[in-house]
């Protein structure tokens, strides 16, 4: 290859503000508000950290999936995905008295369930060559304790 700079890297940069109690992300075209780390209220309205990146995971590597078929000529005709977070220390969040240990997060349980023209064993072959692909499960999944499971569903 080259050792152009711009060959092998792409630099981003964002803007972010503290503003009453909400964390502003600028992006190019959109600003993404970022309510608190992770939210214990299943009843909750407003977006926190965790949310973000979960949807960052799930839908980053369902676009590697779906992408690289389309260079393999692979038509994936429906996908869907289940994203479980496991976090590790979740009290120390909550202040909760003597619990001090550093929370994390422990593991990622996830299962995509897809529809395609093309027989089980090669599109779980596929699916997890693709993986190899996605910049978001490259950067953690040496961080976080992946599991991805693929379904061909009829």
């Amino acid at each position: 290859m080259t050792n152009l700079y711009e060959s092998n890297n792409y630099d981003l940069s964002f803007r972010g503000i503290l503003s009453y109690n909400n964390f502003k992300l600028y992006t190019n075209n959109d600003t993404i508000i970022v309510s608190s780390d992770i939210n214990f209220d299943i009843n909750a309205d407003y977006r926190s950290s965790i949310n973000y990146l979960a949807s960052s995971i799930l839908g980053g590597i369902a676009h590697t999936i779906i992408n690289e078929s389309k260079h393999s000529n692979i038509d994936i005709e429906e996908l869907e995905g289940k994203i479980q977070i496991i976090l590790k220390n979740p009290l120390t969040l909550l202040n909760v008295k003597g619990y001090n240990e550093e929370p994390k997060i422990d593991s990622c349980l996830i299962t995509y369930y897809l529809y395609a023209d093309i027989d089980e064993n090669n599109l779980i072959e596929f699916c997890n060559s693709s993986l190899n692909k996605s910049f978001i499960y490259n950067t953690l999944k040496n961080a976080i304790n992946f599991k991805i499971k693929f379904i061909l569903i009829d």
